[in-house]
């Protein structure tokens, strides 16, 4: 009975092996409960039908209990389904050969009197499933586009603690082979290996949950050191503006009385006082709204896009976005015209369209469309960012949906496939305190 419960305990190790390899590689289309559910009844039937000592069957079990958790709890396509359970049974049929194999040159044994001890052969049970755990850790790990991006080789260190473990689990083979131990030191041995085994489980996962919590971090420090760049820049830029305009108003001036003195009407010096005049004119940024910040955001990416010659359509003369603060307008708008303007470049028919409308006088929605020749990649509701540096993909993206969040407003993304189109739309409600403030500022 005591080494059927340890039996049961390996099975259902071999099922949380089998699901934390699967959450590595795959989403989760269903809740952690239902998962529990399946892994559960999965582990019992597969335990069940190892008491049939049928090496074919408990091999068949495995690969298809393992197909049903994959296909039922994650998004992923019938190939992809098919092909990593039977790499998972590849690595379990491996890493048991090599136990085995490793077990009768250490200790000269045949392997037929050592199946005849249960408690030897939980102990070597286990240190399978240890082996078989890091190649499917690593496996993972290795494959993964975090890895890809950012080749971090932390978790190499963490291999010490399995090694020590394999060696202690050996080690206790040795013990009860060499020496004549009662039943109750051999079950308490293999209790020691099953925790040893477990909490390697434990310490890889905490592990990865760490680093995950670390790169959200630093995603966050990244978000918000780009934001307050980005909201200096723009008081700089705004600062500047406004002195051009006044050193540029008093040459106007200057070049006015010039002309005035001038005796010749058609002379040279009339001509390219009005050339420079001209030129002070393109100089002056375009008044798209009635925001300050918002036209300074504006100007800078139709001259980015005039330069670049793609089509900038600007449409935000009925603006009312007092409500928000100018840091926040500064990270949802930059990034809106930044976004737009990354897929725009890359596409054949360039053009953006940027509005702003106050729709049955409550709601503000904001739009930008352009052109985009891709489908932009999605994982998590999320849109997988095209810039080559890894560590800046959907930091934009974020703060976009972090100002949308903070004004609980709703943002909606759609992709036109055959007009090559990339859509995004913002509403915001505007509420009693907003219209007070649209109705004080239009006052």
């Amino acid at each position: 009975m005591i080494s059927e419960l340890c039996y049961a305990i390996v099975f259902i190790i071999e099922t949380i092996i089998s699901i934390f390899y699967f959450n590595k590689k795959f989403r989760l289309k269903r809740n952690y409960g239902f998962v529990f559910i399946i892994a559960s009844i999965s582990s019992f039937v597969s335990f069940s039908i190892a008491k049939l000592n049928i090496p074919l069957l408990n091999l068949l079990s495995f690969f298809i209990f393992n197909f049903i958790i994959i296909i039922l709890c994650y998004e992923v396509n019938i190939k992809s389904s098919l092909f990593h359970p039977f790499l998972l049974i590849s690595f379990m049929i491996v890493t048991e050969i090599l136990v085995f194999f490793v077990f009768s040159v250490l200790f000269s044994i045949d392997l037929d009197a050592c199946f005849r001890d249960q408690y030897i052969l939980i102990i070597q049970a286990s240190i399978s499933k240890l082996l078989y755990f890091i190649v499917v850790y690593f496996s993972a790990k290795f494959s993964s586009k975090e890895y890809k991006s950012d080749k971090s080789y932390s978790s190499l260190f963490l291999c010490i603690l399995p090694a020590a473990s394999i060696s202690f689990m050996y080690t206790s083979i040795f013990l009860c082979i060499t020496y004549n131990v009662n039943e109750t030191f051999k079950f308490a041995l293999v209790i020691c290996n099953l925790l040893s085994l477990l909490s390697n489980i434990v310490v890889f996962y905490v592990h990865d949950k760490t680093v995950k919590t670390n790169q959200k971090y630093t995603e966050l420090l990244l978000t918000q050191q780009k934001e307050d760049n980005r909201v200096t820049y723009y008081e700089l830029l705004k600062e500047q503006n406004e002195n051009s305009k006044v050193l540029i108003h008093d040459i106007t001036k200057h070049l006015n009385s010039l002309k005035m003195l001038s005796t010749n009407n058609n002379s040279d010096i009339v001509k390219y006082i009005d050339n420079i005049e001209n030129d002070f004119d393109i100089m002056n940024p375009i008044d798209y709204s009635n925001n300050a910040l918002l036209n300074l955001i504006t100007n800078r990416y139709y001259k980015i896009c005039k330069s670049e010659k793609i089509c900038f359509d600007i449409n935000i003369q009925n603006t009312q976005i007092n409500f928000m603060s100018d840091p926040d307008i500064t990270s949802l708008f930059d990034n809106l015209l930044a976004n737009s303007t990354e897929a725009a470049r890359q596409s054949k028919n360039r053009f953006i369209v940027f509005s702003i409308d106050i729709r049955n006088s409550n709601f503000l929605v904001i739009s930008v469309l352009n052109s985009s020749d891709t489908k932009p990649l999605q994982i998590n509701d999320s849109i997988v960012s095209s810039k080559k540096d890894p560590k800046m993909h959907g930091i934009g993206i974020k703060s976009i949906k972090r100002v949308v969040k903070k004004y609980d407003g709703i943002m909606t993304i759609t992709y036109n496939d055959k007009q090559k189109t990339f859509s995004t739309t913002i509403t915001f409600q505007l509420n009693n305190s907003n219209v007070d403030t649209i109705c004080a500022t239009s006052n």
